[in-house]
């Protein structure tokens, strides 16, 4: 995972991705986090997920790519990688526990943190 990230870093596209949309994203993330707004946290948290799946693609395991997408298709819920060097997890967020617990039935949940 971190080769495929090192990779991606010498094309100029990806490093401008990375800066305008990924840091972007996740820094007004976590300021809506300590903020306390739900509200815009979800809109950042959608979009910084649909950044992860545009570009980083290889590093999310294939069977949950789909699944991926179809959280953020639906607002069910959205999933944000974490981790590096391929020991990572997935994190999902969603303002309905239970559309999200019918959405993702085959998987096990753990709520982490609840507003």
């Amino acid at each position: 995972m971190v080769q495929i990230f090192m990779n991606n870093m010498k094309q100029e596209g990806f490093r401008n991705m990375l800066k305008n949309q990924f840091v972007k994203h996740t820094d007004a993330c976590v300021e809506d986090f300590l903020k306390g707004d739900v509200k815009s946290l979800f809109g950042n948290i959608k979009q910084l997920s649909k950044v992860v799946l545009d570009n980083f693609k290889p590093m999310i395991p294939e069977e949950f790519q789909t699944l991926w997408k179809k959280g953020i298709e639906t607002n069910a819920y959205y999933l944000k990688l974490c981790g590096s060097g391929g020991g990572g997890y997935i994190l999902g967020f969603t303002e309905d526990m239970d559309k999200a617990k019918i959405a993702l039935k085959k998987y096990k949940l753990e709520v982490v943190y609840n507003f």
